[in-house]
């Protein structure tokens, strides 16, 4: 495995919340944790809210869903993200040793942090979801 593309540490570490605004001054004022990102993703259930807070290296995506019981069927922690170089070849190389993705392409969004983002998702043995993130 190349180990200049793949699991560089800790991205992030996505998490459901059923208020975000209550979230966010939770981790600001109690934590200590600075807002540095936010985001809207429009779907055909409605908005996801987004917002990444951070304290030295720990980031933590909060995610307010428009359906809030899906996040208690799915639990508070959605995901654990692995900081990456290059995505395309730390999932080709988990591809080649019979990691499926939940997604088959990479999601990429410009805006995303500052220069843009891209993730793809995959499943551990217990159906942890796991997810390659390079931030751009």
């Amino acid at each position: 495995m190349n180990k200049k593309s793949f699991n560089l540490g800790l991205a992030h570490i996505g998490v459901f919340v059923d208020n975000i605004k209550v979230s966010k001054k939770f981790y600001q004022d109690m934590l200590d944790m600075e807002i540095f990102h936010e985001n809207i993703i429009k779907t055909p259930d409605g908005s996801i809210l987004v917002a990444f807070v951070k304290k030295n290296d720990l980031v933590i995506e909060l995610v307010q869903l428009p359906i809030p019981q899906k996040s208690k069927v799915e639990g508070p922690v959605h995901h654990i993200a692995f900081k990456v170089k290059n995505i395309e070849a730390a999932r080709d190389e988990l591809a080649a040793k019979g990691i499926v993705f939940i997604d088959a392409e990479i999601s990429f969004k410009p805006h995303l942090f500052e220069n843009g983002g891209k993730w793809i998702m995959f499943k551990g043995p217990d159906n942890e979801i796991l997810e390659l993130n390079e931030v751009l």
